[in-house]
C-alpha cells in the first residue's frame, strides 16, 4: 500500500466528484487544496503511474445516447472459466466480465448500438461460448449510480 500525504488524499477526494464546469477546472481544484495547478498535475501523474488512479474520465448514460445494455451471467465449469472469459473478451460489445463465487460464475456487461444488436450478441454468445446456462439480467431500476471512496 502506498503512503498518501494529505494533499494526495485531498486530490483523490476532489477528483471523485464532478469536475467544476469552469474555464480552468484543475486550477480551481488546485486552489481548494492550496497547491498550484502544476503541482496538481504532477501529483495526478504520480498517482496514475503508481496505479492508485486507474482511470480518469467521464461516465455517459448509454441509454440516453441511444445504446442498449444488459448484464449476463453464465454458468460454466470452474476449470474452463478463464478460457471462457477470454472468449467473452473477444466480443467488442462486452465492456468487461468478471468471475464470481456463485453457481453463475462469469458475469459480463454488454453495450450495443440497439436492442436488436444487443439481442443478436446474446444469441451469438449462447451459440458460440460454451456454457451450461446463461441468464440475461437487464437493468430494471438503478440503485447504485455513484461510488465515492471516503479517503481519510
Amino acid at each position: 500500500m502506498t503512503n498518501l500525504d494529505s494533499k494526495d488524499k485531498s486530490i483523490l477526494r476532489e477528483l471523485q466528484g464532478n469536475l467544476p464546469i469552469v474555464k480552468y477546472p484543475f486550477r480551481e481544484i488546485a486552489g481548494k487544496i492550496n497547491i498550484t495547478e502544476e503541482e496538481l498535475f504532477s501529483r495526478i501523474n504520480k498517482l496514475t503511474n503508481e496505479g492508485i488512479i486507474r482511470k480518469f474520465g467521464l461516465r455517459i448514460d448509454s441509454k440516453k445516447v441511444g445504446y442498449a445494455s444488459t448484464l449476463i451471467a453464465l454458468k460454466v465449469p470452474d476449470q474452463n472459466r478463464d478460457k471462457i472469459a477470454e472468449k467473452l473478451n473477444s466480443y467488442k460489445n462486452i465492456t468487461h466480465n468478471y468471475a464470481r463465487n456463485h453457481e453463475y460464475n462469469i458475469w459480463a456487461t454488454i453495450i450495443a448500438n440497439s436492442k436488436d444488436d444487443l439481442e443478436q450478441n446474446i444469441r451469438d454468445i449462447r451459440k458460440n461460448v460454451p456454457h451450461e446456462d446463461l441468464l440475461n439480467l437487464p437493468v430494471i431500476r438503478k440503485f447504485k449510480i455513484n461510488v465515492k471512496f471516503d479517503i481519510k
